[in-house]
C-alpha cells in the first residue's frame, strides 16, 4: 500500500499564495512540478512532507491532485476553499491558464522549511522549459515506479542515496497515520 497523507487543503492554497506571489504567471505544469520538488526535497531533509498533496503520475510528470484541482477550479472534484477567490487569480490567457496571487501569504501557516523548500523548488524550475521539466521528473523513482495515472508513493519520494532513508520512511508511517499537513 502506498504511503500517503491527508492534505490540508488551507496550508495547500497558502503554500500556493507563497509560490504565485515568488513567481508570478506560472502555468499548471510548473506550479505541479514545483510542489512535487518542494515536497521531495523537504520529505528527504526534513521526514514530513509540505502539504501532503496526492501526486498522480501523468504523461508529463508527477501532479498534485488536489492543487490541479484547485488551479482548474475543478469544485466538483474537491471543496473549494471559503477563502479561495481572495487568495489567488487563475486566468487563462490565449488558452493557457496562469496562477497569480491575490494577497501575501499566511506564512504563520508555512514553516521556515516549508519556505525554504518552495524557494529552492522555484529557483530550480524557472529557467527550465516545460519539456526539460517533463524529462527531469520521468527520471525520479516516484514517477518511474508508480504506473501511469496512478499515485505516486511517497516511500518513493526518499532517495536511495539518503543516509536517513529508513528513519524517515518509518517515521513518515507513523506520522501519516494521524497527522494532517
Amino acid at each position: 500500500m502506498p504511503l500517503k497523507f491527508a492534505i490540508s487543503p488551507d496550508k495547500a492554497l497558502e503554500a500556493m499564495a507563497f509560490v504565485a506571489q515568488k513567481q508570478p504567471g506560472l502555468s499548471p505544469k510548473y506550479v505541479s512540478k514545483v510542489f512535487f520538488y518542494a515536497e521531495k526535497w523537504h520529505l528527504n531533509r526534513y521526514g514530513r512532507p509540505i502539504v501532503a498533496d496526492t501526486y498522480i503520475a501523468m504523461t508529463q510528470g508527477p501532479v498534485p491532485s488536489t492543487i490541479k484541482n484547485f488551479i482548474d477550479e475543478n469544485w466538483d472534484r474537491c471543496e473549494k476553499p471559503e477563502d479561495f477567490d481572495a487568495v489567488l487569480s487563475v486566468k487563462s490567457i490565449w488558452g493557457l491558464r496562469r496562477m497569480n496571487a491575490r494577497r501575501a501569504p499566511d506564512l504563520s501557516r508555512l514553516s521556515a522549511s516549508d519556505q525554504e523548500c518552495l524557494l529552492e523548488a522555484i529557483a530550480y524550475c524557472k529557467d527550465l522549459t516545460s519539456d526539460e521539466l517533463s524529462v527531469l521528473t520521468h527520471q525520479e523513482k516516484a514517477w518511474r515506479n508508480a504506473g501511469f495515472n496512478k499515485p505516486m508513493d511517497y516511500e518513493d519520494f526518499v532517495d536511495d542515496d539518503n543516509p536517513h532513508k529508513e528513519e524517515i520512511i518509518e517515521a513518515a508511517k507513523v506520522a501519516s497515520r494521524s497527522a494532517v499537513f
